[in-house]
């Protein structure tokens, strides 16, 4: 019921605050940075704008969530509101998506020496029965997969933790599984349907990517869309400012209506 209704809350605030999509556009905008390699030859310049960007994002993310919050509660959602939750919350945003990330490759990376292990002794096994050792390969992948997506669902609440409850980096982190084992089935299914509900939106944009990736699209789809990309790009980014401004706000509606019914933790 909570994520029914946060779904609807997140439509509401979208529909009554158009804000949000301007504040959508340059995430969107950012997103489709890593197809600027297509548009220019230099790899150094590329990597260099991609590089910028993902110092630019927690900026344009914790603008993003205190202004959604603000439509969500009610209250004017403004670009000087936008600002305004950018610049406070920013470098503990920075230093925490920085934990996030290393957090999540160092969880695939230890796992995967792990499954690398268990994959020598499938090896062993294909000497006795290959199938054994084919379904041994792959339930150690799927076991690698959903241990970094179980570890993704217990921490990321992070962002919204120090947008919305002004939690330190360290706090955020703990605030965020504190919420998750407390609601363990909410989080669950509403992690998996905003996952997949978000994924259907971005198809599209997916076939963009096709589209424009090496070999050619006549070599990934039945016809050669034969659309250029100066005209993808925008196409993309629209989509993107769209998708992102409804689904983040949704996250954020989701968020609010977690606390609701988890109060903070007395210190």
């Amino acid at each position: 019921m909570v994520t029914v209704s946060a779904f609807k809350d997140g439509f509401t605030a979208l529909r009554a605050n158009p804000i949000l999509l301007v504040a959508g556009l340059l995430i969107g905008a950012g997103s489709q940075l890593q197809y600027v390699d297509h548009l220019i030859e230099s790899p150094l310049l590329s990597a260099g704008v991609s590089l910028t960007w993902l110092i630019v994002f927690p900026f344009v993310l914790g603008g993003f969530l205190g202004i959604a919050q603000d439509a969500i509660d009610g209250t004017d959602a403004s670009l000087t509101r936008f600002f305004a939750a950018a610049r406070t919350h920013y470098h503990r945003l920075l230093l925490a998506t920085v934990v996030f990330v290393l957090l999540v490759f160092g969880t695939a990376i230890g796992l995967g020496f792990i499954g690398f292990i268990l994959g020598v002794g499938s090896m062993a096994l294909a000497a006795v029965n290959e199938m054994a050792a084919f379904a041994a390969g792959v339930v150690s992948l799927l076991i690698w997969l959903v241990s970094i997506l179980v570890v993704i669902m217990f921490v990321q609440f992070y962002d919204t933790a120090i947008v919305i409850e002004d939690e330190s980096v360290a706090d955020s982190f703990w605030r965020s599984v504190g919420l998750v084992r407390s609601n363990l089935k909410s989080v669950a299914g509403f992690s998996l349907v905003w996952l997949l509900l978000m994924n259907a939106f971005f198809l599209p944009e997916y076939l963009l990517w096709v589209t424009m990736a090496e070999p050619g699209p006549a070599d990934v789809l039945p016809i050669d869309l034969g659309i250029p990309i100066a005209v993808l790009l925008p196409i993309g980014i629209a989509i993107s400012a769209v998708g992102f401004a409804y689904f983040y706000t949704v996250y954020t509606a989701y968020y609010l209506r977690l606390i609701a019914v988890s109060p903070a933790v007395p210190e």
